[in-house]
């Protein structure tokens, strides 16, 4: 179990209102999300890592899809990452990370949503195969489907002006994005010269350079996290071709 409190002095004291859990794998981009807002707010909160080779029962009895992260709150469980951070913004307010205005807000759930359902699946696809070592279609398939992500992103973030999504404030989008940038990045330097897109985008690259440098987003950064996630897809690549 690891207890976290922010440096200088948590914004709300550990005696307040709930007491934190926060169920991991540590690798996990999902998880990395909510490990960033709960760092933003300066919430304490305790980190439970467990094996997802051989999740415990208690964990399989909480988390109903058998995901993570799980958010237990004092003894209530909340699943799914876009919801738990959703739920700390209500429980500690300061700083917000949500627009005020309603339409702003709403377009920011959507963009959640985008990488929630196109980015991330799209990363997973284009991390396995380049740490596959795939060539041909098998690799040109899902650069482009990154590629177009990319695409459709640059427009809105240059909208916003930056340095982040929605202009000058951290918001839950940049914390959604953040953990899919840091190993991006990391991919575009597996030597594979066709998978280096961000130079392509210019608002999106300057944007991923902001958040990983962004105090919240550099702490909850996972250990060793470019090559334990390629040694990850690796292994995932080579046991798709072994049942292919």
């Amino acid at each position: 179990m690891l207890a976290v409190a922010p440096k200088g002095g948590a914004r709300y004291p550990r005696s307040m209102a709930h007491r934190l859990k926060l169920v991991s794998f540590d690798l996990c981009p999902y998880v990395e999300r909510s490990r960033i807002v709960l760092l933003e707010k300066e919430v304490p909160h305790d980190v439970e890592f467990i094996d997802l080779a051989n999740k415990p029962a208690w964990f399989l009895a909480v988390s109903p899809m058998g995901r993570v992260p799980v958010l237990i709150v004092d003894d209530r469980p909340i699943f799914e990452s876009m919801i738990i951070n959703e739920l700390i913004e209500e429980l500690y307010p300061r700083p917000s990370l949500f627009p005020a205005d309603p339409l702003e807000r709403a377009e920011a759930r959507a963009w959640i949503v985008f990488a929630n359902d196109v980015v991330m699946p799209g990363n997973v696809a284009a991390m396995m195969a380049l740490a596959g070592g795939y060539t041909g279609d098998a690799l040109d398939h899902p650069l482009a489907a990154l590629r177009d992500a990319f695409a459709k992103l640059e427009r809105q973030v240059a909208r916003g002006g930056g340095p982040f999504f929605m202009g000058s404030a951290f918001t839950l989008v940049d914390a959604a994005y953040a953990p899919f940038f840091r190993r991006w990045q990391e991919a575009e330097g597996w030597g594979k010269p066709e998978s280096r897109l961000l130079g392509g985008f210019p608002a999106v690259s300057a944007w991923a350079h902001a958040l990983l440098a962004h105090p919240s987003v550099a702490n909850a950064a996972p250990k060793d996290v470019g090559p334990r996630t390629r040694r990850a897809f690796a292994d995932r690549a080579a046991k798709a071709r072994a049942t292919s």
